[in-house]
């Protein structure tokens, strides 16, 4: 009776510690009030305390030699996942992984026990029966240990959580595979030898420990590799806007020299047009001037949009499109002087060529297209680009993943940087396709009065 009642103290005692490390750890992500979630615990901690002394009791009326603290953890571990998951505003990836580092930490607990009876209490070390000195045995580390481990969790998880999902989303097979190493030590190591038990439960330990330090680790790594492509995307917008100085030097440079070779040769036609006039031949000299003005305009380029960072990414990404034989139709009306940075724009403009141009050449002949359509009217900016594309959509967690070489099948950057600028301007940009076309949206709020 009273190893029943020791027994049933200890679990409830480590299910508290759990559920407290793990509320501490989503404490912003909790959605329920801490009278309610404590009246959870109790009813919650005093069920595990009863079924881990039903198991208990079941498994030694078997005739196999079944191993019940590790049952009673899968049904305990189980029941406290789909708890979590009723209380915590937090998808099941980082619910797993936060859940199997309590339970490291609850093991590291269980090692520094099992080592503190080996080296200074034999006689419990031998007994495998709960007597009440457990209770304190067992407590008092999760008492010491538990906040500081819980304080180093939370400082990983909250890591974590700054960098994209997709990145980490099976992340949590990392603390399974340490639990699952420390089971195979447990099942295996000859801890019942009384000269290995202290070896045994410190090699236990330095796993634990171990583990944290991975841990620790890989949340760094991951949080260098999130930074990396935070400053890759504002390298891309840089890039565009750098490409569109370079495109304004080198249409002024092309104007200049257009202005130059016509004063040069002003001369001559004009010596040409007197000539031609002077010997009454008005018709030979319209003809000429028709000739004239023909050769001109061929040479200078057709002004697509008012804006000239819209018609700098159309020109460029157009004749680019044109000598892909890609077809493309377009609608443009959008002044300069509109409150939108010339940044922004060119981050939406940009991307959506460059994604349009690069899935229309994966498009069979018929359906390789690009139509873009932008519009500013009644202090909103549309944007609305289709395009033929090759039939496949990558997509993961509504995200829809980039399916160029260097990506590996990761979301898209561009889509991320377009959403991010629309959400500046209190805007959205919506993607949607159809087994032929995939179209892209984006409503921009301006907040000026429109000249339409």
């Amino acid at each position: 009776m009273i190893g029943s009642i020791s027994h049933f103290f200890v679990i409830f005692v480590q299910t508290a510690a759990t559920a407290c490390f793990c509320f501490y750890i989503f404490h912003d992500m909790l959605k329920a009030c801490f009278a309610r979630l404590a009246v959870y615990t109790f009813f919650l901690c005093c069920f595990c305390g009863f079924l881990s002394l039903t198991v208990c009791e079941i498994c030694s009326r078997l005739p196999l030699d079944v191993d019940s603290e590790l049952i009673s953890l899968f049904i305990m571990f189980i029941i406290g996942y789909f708890c979590l998951r009723s209380v915590v505003s937090e998808n099941s990836n980082r619910i797993l992984f936060v859940l199997y580092l309590s339970l490291h930490v609850q093991y590291l607990c269980l090692s520094v026990t099992y080592l503190a009876y080996a080296a200074w209490f034999p006689a419990l070390s031998v007994n495998y029966d709960y007597v009440p000195a457990d209770v304190p045995g067992y407590t008092l580390p999760i008492l010491l240990l538990g906040p500081p481990f819980a304080v180093i969790t939370r400082r990983i998880y909250t890591t974590l959580r700054q960098a994209d999902d997709t990145v980490y989303h099976r992340i949590w097979f990392i603390p399974l595979l340490f639990l699952l190493l420390y089971c195979v030590q447990v099942l295996f190591y000859p801890v019942s030898q009384k000269d290995t038990q202290a070896e045994a439960n410190l090699m236990r330990l330095i796993i634990s420990i171990c583990a944290f330090v991975t841990y620790s680790q890989m949340a760094t790594a991951v949080a260098q590799s999130a930074k990396a492509t935070k400053e890759k995307e504002i390298h891309t917008q840089l890039a565009h806007q750098l490409d569109l100085q370079r495109s304004r030097m080198e249409d002024i440079e092309t104007h200049a020299e257009e202005i130059r070779r016509i004063r040069h040769d002003h001369r001559q036609h004009m010596q040409v047009l007197k000539g031609l006039l002077e010997n009454g031949d008005t018709g030979k000299a319209l003809d000429y001037l028709n000739g004239y003005e023909t050769s001109t305009a061929a040479n200078i380029q057709p002004v697509l949009c008012e804006n000239f960072v819209v018609n700098t990414l159309c020109c460029r990404y157009e004749t680019l499109a044109l000598q892909s034989d890609i077809a493309v139709t377009r609608k443009l009306k959008l002044p300069q002087d509109i409150a939108i940075a010339g940044c922004d724009l060119a981050v939406i403009v940009g991307n959506l060529w460059e994604n349009a141009v690069a899935a229309a050449l994966d498009a069979d002949k018929e359906h390789r297209f690009i139509s873009l359509h932008i519009q500013e009217r009644d202090n909103t900016v549309f944007i609305r680009m289709e395009n033929g594309y090759g039939g496949i959509i990558y997509q993961k967690d509504g995200q829809i993943l980039s399916t160029k070489p260097d990506r590996n099948k990761t979301p898209g950057v561009g889509i991320a940087s377009i959403k991010s600028v629309a959400a500046r301007y209190d805007g959205m940009a919506d993607f949607v396709y159809t087994p032929e076309i995939f179209t892209a949206s984006v409503l921009l709020y301006t907040g000026v009065k429109s000249a339409l």
